[in-house]
């Protein structure tokens, strides 16, 4: 069986694992790996096992013979280097988010479907089963016709983390709701559709030793263009546990996280009625710990490899990743004037 040939670009924490997931692929090798830091190449090296060919720039590893590469090089490293593999015919799984300005994004989009490549945005989540077995009720019509959906992304990260020296800069991690709450955005689409507005407000409160550029707090508002009605936190550094909550109202039942209403279900309404649902397994719903069920880095590798060995329908490509940063980059338009802006205004 011939494997798809794969590049690892970027060796770090996110790089890592995403380079773990392509070894243990039966149909995926990682043909080569390309940093600039010598050092996160050995580590990983030595954590694995594995040689393979190393590259000090991307222009290299692309003159070679690999089908694609995973791009998890810090944010603002994103768009050119997309850009640069579309253009060698490479197809491309990009970490979150897709770039750090709107029009970077477009200019990868355009590239992307221009070089007729396949691209998978890093946005997990929909892999979780949590939420594939919510979509289905809510295709098959089971929980009739949403009206109003949330989801929320707090993350306790420590205020004294070197993570901070690059993460709290704007001109390289860009927003911090979009490289975070991107997840939830990205989610509400896919259980939604299309957003036609949003409304937003941020801040920032918590303390650390470098301080954040952009938010570490917000809160958007959106409306679908069906009507639905949509709801995004994003909060990091607040003294709680991981939460990744989603809750999804329809006319006929209500999801909180892992628990499911339904009008079909008999007495739902009277008392106790926490008690008169249906409660799906606890380990579905979203931690921040690799390698259980709810963490989904792997699922979303494996349906890439899938896209590229098996033609399989992409279930988040270069549009739809488009589309989740257009909305995002909305909200933080929206704080800057304190008004709602329609997605149509940002293009």
């Amino acid at each position: 069986m011939k494997k798809i040939k794969i590049g690892l670009v970027g060796a770090g924490w996110m790089g890592s694992e995403h380079g773990r997931n392509i070894i243990k692929h039966p149909k995926a090798t990682l043909a080569g790996i390309c940093d600039a830091d010598d050092a996160c190449i050995r580590k990983f090296q030595q954590a694995t096992g594995v040689t393979c060919p190393t590259f000090k720039n991307l222009a290299e590893l692309l003159r070679t013979d690999i089908d694609a590469i995973v791009i998890a090089s810090p944010n603002a490293m994103h768009a050119e280097m997309a850009i640069a593999a579309a253009k060698a015919g490479k197809h491309i799984y990009c970490e979150k988010p897709m770039a750090i300005t709107l029009d970077d994004c477009r200019r990868i989009r355009d590239a992307v479907i221009k070089a007729r490549v396949q691209y998978l945005i890093g946005y997990h989540r929909r892999f979780n089963p949590l939420y594939q077995h919510i979509k289905a009720l809510a295709d098959a019509g089971t929980l009739g016709r949403p009206f109003m959906i949330e989801s929320d992304y707090i993350h306790h990260v420590p205020g004294t983390l070197d993570i901070w020296s690059w993460l709290g800069k704007e001109s390289i991690a860009g927003s911090i709701f979009h490289a975070g709450s991107g997840h939830n955005v990205d989610l509400i689409r896919y259980f939604c559709g299309e957003i036609a507005s949003v409304a937003c407000m941020r801040g920032t409160f918590l303390p650390r030793t470098q301080q954040v550029e952009t938010e570490d707090t917000a809160i958007a508002i959106f409306t679908f263009k069906n009507g639905t009605i949509g709801k995004v936190q994003c909060c990091v550094g607040p003294i709680v546990p991981f939460r990744f909550d989603f809750r999804l109202y329809g006319t006929r039942g209500t999801v909180i996280n892992n628990r499911v209403w339904l009008d079909a279900i008999p007495q739902f309404d009277a008392a106790p009625p926490a008690d008169n649902c249906i409660t799906l397994p606890a380990s579905w719903v979203p931690d921040n710990v690799q390698g259980g069920i709810s963490e989904t880095w792997g699922a979303s590798m494996n349906h890439f490899i899938a896209m590229l060995t098996d033609a399989a329908p992409c279930m988040n490509d270069v549009t739809s990743a488009f589309n989740t940063s257009a909305a995002c980059f909305a909200a933080l338009e929206a704080t800057r004037t304190n008004k709602v802006i329609t997605l149509k205004e940002i293009g």
